[in-house]
């Protein structure tokens, strides 16, 4: 048991990410961040009076902080910190107990390190663009533009009937992965010594790596669901799908945005969900698309679903993102049940697997024209309906419109998102795919969006 936790605080060290970060060609140099004036801070004011708001109720993880915690002061233990230069009458006026004490300092520092940990405070230098920008890329594979684009292609251009599943991996998935950040609440890795390349999600937390989980259901599901459907070398589609993980993993380190314990932690919940889902994958589809109440029965399931999301101690984009990518589930299934009912997918005449043509000419202008017409109504759509979800949300609760913390709200935020990204999905899947077919430009179905019977 010794070794596992050795191991485990080993693989969560901040110190880890920084070496990657320099062999990766990153010159960290430190600058100041404030921390150390906090200790002098506090000497001029009583526990009593320490701001304690905006803090967790939750201890765990206190005892790893205050292990990272000396390592970027001047080397002392904190509650020495705390307690030296104290002038003699404050220690005389301090009533309260050593328990009490205590908990006001571990509550104080909890709070320091969570907001500390969320934001850069290192100088740092690129030194290889090279790593940087295919690391940069790698992250991008995670993000909310790359999946706007890389499913909407696969609907438009390749195969709805992979798509739909490798949706319902991935959402799943993604929901699960985050919730388990926020019932945890591991703090991302600190800086100093780590320089955070990434803004964007650092106020959410770190353990597991959600990036690090789709990097595992998104490939490894595509390659399942067309190794046996198409024609293609398995060796290299599974070097491919490696590579894509990899990738993807190393670029949290990279970026400074996760602990390699966060990353492994992240990618093995991939493959043991995966492997749980997997073999459900046909009945599920199956169902949304036959079952005469699943758009009343799906809709209503993953509602509650997103309100089941765990409380936040603070608030940060994990639960919004949760909420989108069960919203794009909600849209795809709405809108298969709808092209599958009015007899738009049609069954192959034969059985798997199929050959792979290579792309014409033909194929890429028809392609080009698919993603521009569709980004386009895509766009308009995710615009649109986001100022009229706001607008209406603001009026139905009596909000100031102007307000941005108004999206922080639980009451404004999940339907937001949840109507928003339902509608682009549920346009992804039915409104486009009859546009293309209106001015000739739709792809060739057969074979791609229901196996034969």
């Amino acid at each position: 048991m010794d070794r596992v936790k050795s191991l485990i605080s080993q693989l969560n060290d901040p110190n880890l990410v920084a070496r990657f970060q320099s062999l990766c060609g990153l010159d960290i140099g430190f600058k100041d961040s404030g921390l150390n004036s906090m200790d002098e801070e506090d000497e001029d004011n009583e526990p009593d009076k320490m701001e304690l708001s905006n803090c967790s109720d939750n201890d765990s993880g206190t005892e790893q902080d205050v292990r990272i915690q000396p390592s970027v002061t001047a080397g002392k233990p904190l509650q020495q910190q705390h307690q030296q230069g104290r002038p003699q009458h404050l220690r005389h006026r301090r009533q309260r107990s050593d328990d009490q004490w205590k908990q006001s300092v571990k509550s104080r520092v909890q709070h320091s390190l969570m907001d500390y940990s969320m934001k850069n405070n290192v100088d740092y230098k690129v030194k290889n663009l090279f790593l940087y920008h295919l690391f940069s890329f790698g992250a991008m594979l995670g993000n909310e533009e790359f999946n706007c684009t890389f499913f909407p292609y696969w609907f438009w251009n390749v195969d709805g009937y992979v798509c739909r599943r490798v949706v319902i991996a991935w959402g799943f998935s993604m929901w699960f992965g985050q919730a388990i950040k926020d019932l945890i609440r591991s703090p991302r890795p600190a800086s100093p010594p780590v320089a955070k390349l990434e803004k964007r999600y650092e106020l959410e937390y770190g353990f597991p790596s959600t990036h690090a989980t789709i990097a595992v259901t998104i490939p490894f599901s595509l390659f399942f669901l067309t190794h046996n459907r198409y024609l293609f070398s398995t060796e290299l589609g599974f070097l491919l799908c490696v590579f894509w993980s990899l990738l993807v993993c190393l670029s949290r380190i990279y970026l400074g945005m996760h602990s390699v314990l966060d990353v492994l932690s992240g990618a093995l919940f991939g493959m043991v969900f995966l492997t749980f889902i997997y073999p459900f994958l046909d009945a599920m589809d199956n169902f949304q698309l036959t079952h005469p109440y699943s758009p009343f029965l799906i809709t209503t399931g993953l509602l509650l679903l997103s309100y089941a999301y765990p409380r936040l101690d603070q608030w940060n984009s994990a639960r919004g993102d949760s909420t989108m990518t069960l919203a794009v589930m909600c849209g795809v299934s709405v809108a298969s049940w709808l092209a599958y009912a009015q007899g738009f997918y049609d069954r192959p005449l034969e059985p798997p697997p199929y050959a792979v043509k290579f792309p014409d000419i033909e194929f890429i202008g028809s392609t080009a024209m698919r993603m521009a017409l569709g980004g386009t109504v895509l766009i308009a759509t995710r615009s649109a309906m986001k100022s009229i979800t706001y607008h209406c949300l603001c009026f139905l609760y009596k909000l100031d419109p102007g307000n941005a913390k108004n999206l922080q709200l639980l009451k404004v935020e999940l339907p937001y998102k949840f109507v928003t990204y339902s509608v682009v999905a549920f346009n992804v899947v039915y409104t486009c795919p009859i546009l293309f077919r209106l001015i000739g430009i739709e792809r060739i179905i057969a074979f791609t969006d229901l196996n034969p019977v």
